[in-house]
């Protein structure tokens, strides 16, 4: 069961690092407008390794039977494994080959909410907190932050994932 968990963990969390490490080197080409929704997009879909997981483990350990409560400790853990490599990958990705990012990427919300016409009192506070959030490096922040994305979609999939691939042993009995 193990090696199942470890296959499909590690196969999700390469689909869900490798678009990182293509678009946001390339931003600049890209633009922000198209990049959002590819990560996003592709993000979501490396999320059927949960789906494909589960239903490994239903196949070839249950012998066509997982109950709930199995399939949901499954998929957390196969999600769990694609979040730490979602966090390795932005952690490379963001602090040694594009340290300049986060810069950026808030200078476009500023002029995306500039075009919005936002009150400026919530343009200072972005402000504010972007400013903060580049003078505060905290690595351990920042981690678990980076952490929360992926494991939002993934406990949404393996919920999803659980309730659609349960399937109980039925046991008849006559008296």
């Amino acid at each position: 069961m193990r090696q199942i968990i470890f296959k499909y963990g590690i196969i999700g969390g390469i689909l869900i690092a490798l678009p990182l490490f293509i678009v946001i080197p390339n931003i600049s080409s890209i633009g922000f407008e198209t990049a959002i929704p590819i990560l996003l997009v592709s993000m979501i879909i490396s999320f059927i390794a949960v789906f494909l997981g589960i239903s490994s483990v239903r196949k070839n350990i249950g012998g066509g039977y997982i109950g709930f409560r199995s399939a949901l400790a499954t998929g957390i853990t196969i999600t769990v494994i694609m979040s730490v490599i979602y966090l390795l990958a932005s952690i490379i990705l963001f602090h040694l080959i594009t340290p300049g990012f986060n810069e950026k990427y808030n200078s476009f919300i500023l002029s995306q909410m500039k075009a919005m016409h936002r009150p400026q009192a919530e343009i200072d506070k972005f402000n504010a907190d972007a400013a903060k959030q580049v003078t505060d490096k905290n690595i351990f922040v920042s981690a678990a932050l980076i952490f929360m994305k992926p494991v939002m979609f993934g406990f949404f999939f393996t919920f999803s994932s659980a309730l659609i691939l349960r399937k109980k042993e039925f046991t008849a009995t006559l008296n």
